[in-house]
């Protein structure tokens, strides 16, 4: 079981149960030392470390195996699995969190904004990006709502 840090499209509990089925308990963090940007021409974030920086996001608690891999392959190879320290209420926390992996010109420096995703584009990854990410892997797992 992992301790896994989400910042953007994961922070929506209902894209996390319809990739993997369950619903894991969520605990508020920052993670110091990184950035949020947006991705260019893309509806999800990156993070980037970053000294003066901090960004905040949920821990999903006790991740287990089978769902952080369907975490890791919905991420994809643009991001970078790491071991990161959170602040999470008075202690420090280990955590695993997709740090971004290619170069900084994909990316902008514009806040990512969770309400405007999901007034937006939520139900487009409900809808289509979450299905045609489990049938890429492998997986029939959906949840209808």
């Amino acid at each position: 079981m992992s301790n896994v840090f989400v910042y953007g499209t994961l922070q929506s509990p209902k894209i996390v149960k319809k990739l993997t089925g369950k619903s894991f308990q969520t605990l508020p963090a920052v993670l110091p030392g990184y950035k949020r940007y947006c991705v260019k021409d893309c509806d999800y974030p990156a993070v980037i470390q970053q000294n003066d920086a901090e960004t905040t996001g949920l821990v999903l608690e006790n991740v287990d195996d089978l769902s952080l891999e369907i975490i890791s392959f919905y991420e994809g190879d643009e991001y970078e699995k790491r071991q990161v320290t959170l602040l999470t209420g008075d202690s420090p926390e280990i955590a695993l969190a997709f740090v971004w992996a290619k170069g900084f010109e994909f990316l902008e420096d514009a806040e990512w904004d969770l309400v405007r995703f999901e007034e937006t584009r939520l139900k487009h990854y409900i809808d289509i990006v979450v299905p045609e990410t489990l049938e890429e892997f492998g997986s029939k797992k959906t949840v209808d709502y």
